[in-house]
């Protein structure tokens, strides 16, 4: 190739990177520019809030908060998570609109008169902030401002985003890794008598392997009841009369840990279990839990 046809494609292949570099410039340009022409519908620190309620898809949800603490309220047992309720402060405190529409035709012609999701804030100076949801308008959907006239559409994401079920709010306990080589000692009790398990004594080391295969197969994911009162716990077979008890010592970053299992009634291929001072019941295979409690099959 010769010196003039190598400039020439170094020339090429310059104005090809200038053009693409004029392209990302243009693109980030109009995407600013469509930033900076949205519509502001609420604009409230979420950690101004003091209630929310939730009316969408998945029904009517009421919160509160009290001393920096987010509870369900109708239900202060419930174990609320804090950081997806943050979430929630955040994203109904900063809806914003793609557009507002002018001259505006009635409430009903765009499903406002009787709006199909509702969301409401009080502030930490107990003003109230409704944002009414109607029609969808292609991806967005039309919204209104409680106290005012105008109608904006918003991007259905909003939406989406906030149709929490109670399955998604719940803060599940934290479970700690256990297997065969941070196992310390099982203790377990039931019907009055209690077998120790020790990972020191050589003689029990089929057993020390099945138990902490056990407790390394647990997973907190499925529940059966998210706060169980003390009344509720005999049909779990969880009551102090019935409950089997798996006191757990562990090492954790070098220092000696302790878990405390509850273990209850079976139901199909499951049994319910609870951790420590929870109110939550789980679901965990009775398999996993033969295990762990050392049962010959």
């Amino acid at each position: 190739m010769t010196k003039k046809r190598k400039l020439c494609l170094l020339v090429l292949v310059f104005l090809a990177l200038v053009g693409v570099y004029m392209g990302v410039c243009a693109w980030n340009q109009n995407e600013q520019a469509r930033a900076d022409t949205k519509i502001q519908i609420t604009d409230t620190d979420g950690n101004e809030m003091k209630k929310i309620t939730l009316n969408m898809e998945n029904g009517e949800m009421n919160f509160e908060k009290e001393d920096g603490v987010w509870y369900d309220a109708s239900d202060h047992d419930f174990p609320l998570n804090q950081a997806v309720m943050d979430e929630i402060a955040d994203t109904v405190g900063s809806i914003s609109a793609n557009r507002k529409l002018e001259n505006a035709d009635e409430a009903k012609d765009y499903g406002l008169d009787v709006p199909i999701y509702t969301i409401e804030y009080t502030d930490d100076d107990g003003d109230i902030t409704s944002v009414y949801f109607g029609n969808n308008t292609g991806d967005d959907i039309y919204a209104a401002l409680g106290g005012e006239k105008s109608v904006y559409t918003v991007s259905g994401q909003v939406i989406e985003s906030l149709n929490y079920t109670e399955e998604d709010l719940v803060q599940l306990d934290d479970y700690p890794s256990i297997g065969s080589g941070n196992l310390v000692k099982a203790v377990i009790t039931q019907n009055g008598n209690s077998v120790v398990y020790d990972s020191a004594d050589e003689s029990q080391a089929e057993q020390i392997t099945a138990i902490s295969g056990g407790l390394g197969a647990v997973q907190l994911s499925e529940t059966a009841d998210y706060c169980a009162d003390e009344e509720e716990l005999p049909e779990y077979g969880l009551d102090e009369a019935s409950k089997i008890v798996a006191e757990v010592t562990y090492k954790e970053d070098e220092k000696e840990k302790k878990l405390t299992l509850y273990i209850g009634n079976k139901i199909g291929d499951d049994r319910y279990v609870m951790l420590n001072d929870s109110k939550i019941v789980y679901l965990i295979s009775d398999t996993i839990c033969g295990n762990i409690l050392n049962e010959e099959e």
